[in-house]
């Protein structure tokens, strides 16, 4: 339920497809169902990208010189990559990208309450907004810090708070059931 909810929302930053398509090209030649993968796998089935996104970026791209066609292969498929053009863009968009990823750390996390907050009778669960928040705002910070920073004993750490927590609630949610 919540992976296809997320994947109906527009929550992707201007210009951030347009990165995202630089990068992936970077790496090497892809087709748009191929970038469109990508995108999926890397954000754990959060996101994919629509045809109707990608598929228009690309023309654009193309026609302004930052990715050119190869040959369609034995199979049909079209295919780009960068040209000298679109490595410098995606240079100068990444350099803009880390400075506002190091000013993005250094502000609060200014969450909205959940959901769920505040339709209960008598507020029962509007304690749980800050410890929520706290949350959100500490995990959202160790990615943006541990990108490219974190050794494999921090992530393996993180995964073991996450995995004890959601097992404790876990545990709650049965004695509640009865």
């Amino acid at each position: 339920m919540f992976r296809h909810w997320m994947r109906h929302m527009a929550y992707a930053p201007k210009g951030l497809l347009r990165y995202l398509v630089l990068e992936k090209l970077s790496e090497k030649p892809m087709s748009g169902s191929e970038i469109m993968d990508r995108i999926e796998e890397e954000s754990h089935g959060a996101w994919r990208p629509s045809p109707g996104s990608i598929y228009p970026l690309l023309t654009w791209l193309h026609e302004k010189g930052f990715i050119k066609a190869l040959p369609r292969d034995e199979t049909g498929v079209k295919r780009y990559e960068l040209t000298d053009k679109g490595r410098k863009l995606l240079e100068e968009k990444g350099k803009i990208r880390e400075r506002l990823v190091e000013r993005m750390v250094s502000f609060p996390l200014l969450l909205p309450p959940p959901p769920f907050v505040g339709r209960f009778p008598e507020d029962r669960l509007g304690g749980l907004h800050d410890p929520i928040k706290r949350l959100f705002a500490a995990f959202r910070e160790f990615m943006i810090l541990s990108r490219g920073r974190a050794t494999e004993e921090d992530l393996a750490e993180v995964g073991r708070v996450l995995e004890e927590a959601a097992g404790k609630i876990e545990e709650l949610n049965k004695r509640i059931r009865g």
